[in-house]
């Protein structure tokens, strides 16, 4: 049987002396599954991927990569496990994409040397799967938000980590590069990654079809299949507006969608 990557038992977190965010929250991640996480704003879901990837420290419970709590690994060996893509990025130095995306083989390099050819190999094959090797020589802050998007997956490619988690991939991209996203996580877990990944769009986890979880505004947790979770009634009462399931034909698939306003 299979172990799964990543383990979180009865996790719970809070800012100081603020509410709960979560409380007693479990689940595990197996080798090229996808966890889509949905909720509405405030809920916890960046925190949550924020103490997955070692930025926070939970209130109570425990993380396991591989077997081992999150707290045995050194910040280079967890980099070397679980890569993270942010929801927010700044983009403040005018690096080369290139030269951005060999950013990712920073676990891999010691401290006073610089990426090795073998090291460029890999950016340009990353750069090469996601179908930007035009960007390869463009200033990284001149990119658009779609552009810069796909550069930071690929760096996230180059550091070899099985885990790879995005908070909010596809906000503020426009819809073809949205889907563009969607199609590389379902691309990267056929792959064998295993990937957590947030987002807002319900229709995004139907496309997906895969696992889903559902953090709600008081802290609670379930996981599921998304066709047994994304319910007209669950969504309806998660984001607060009425919400229908349909089967589009055309389509071939079921969507979720709002009512006309």
């Amino acid at each position: 049987m299979t172990s799964p990557c990543l383990s979180v038992e009865n996790a719970s977190f809070r800012y100081d002396a603020d509410r709960l965010l979560f409380h007693n929250l479990s689940f595990q991640l197996f080798p090229g599954e996808t966890l889509t996480i949905l909720g509405p704003n405030g809920a916890g879901k960046s925190t949550l991927l924020d103490c997955i990837g070692g930025i926070r420290r939970l209130l109570s419970g425990n993380i396991q990569i591989d077997g081992t709590d999150l707290s045995q690994y050194s910040r280079k060996m967890l980099a070397q496990k679980i890569s993270y893509v942010p929801q927010n990025h700044a983009k403040t130095y005018e690096f080369i994409v290139r030269e951005y995306v060999a950013m990712g083989r920073a676990p891999y390099i010691s401290v006073w040397s610089s990426p090795s050819e073998q090291d460029y190999m890999l950016v340009d094959k990353a750069l090469a799967q996601l179908g930007i090797s035009h960007l390869a020589d463009k200033i990284y802050t001149q990119l658009s938000g779609g552009e810069c998007q796909q550069v930071m997956i690929a760096r996230s490619l180059v550091q070899q980590a099985k885990i790879i988690i995005f908070d909010e991939p596809t906000n503020h991209l426009d819809y073809g590069n949205q889907l563009k996203v969607l199609r590389q996580i379902k691309h990267l877990a056929q792959e064998g990654y295993s990937l957590i990944w947030t987002t807002h769009v319900p229709d995004h986890a139907l496309m997906l079809n895969g696992r889903v979880a559902i953090l709600e505004r008081n802290g609670a947790w379930e996981t599921g299949l998304a066709a047994e979770l994304i319910t007209e009634s669950r969504m309806t009462r998660l984001y607060d507006t009425k919400i229908c399931l349909t089967y589009v034909e055309k389509a071939e698939r079921e969507a979720c969608i709002p009512y006309r306003l």
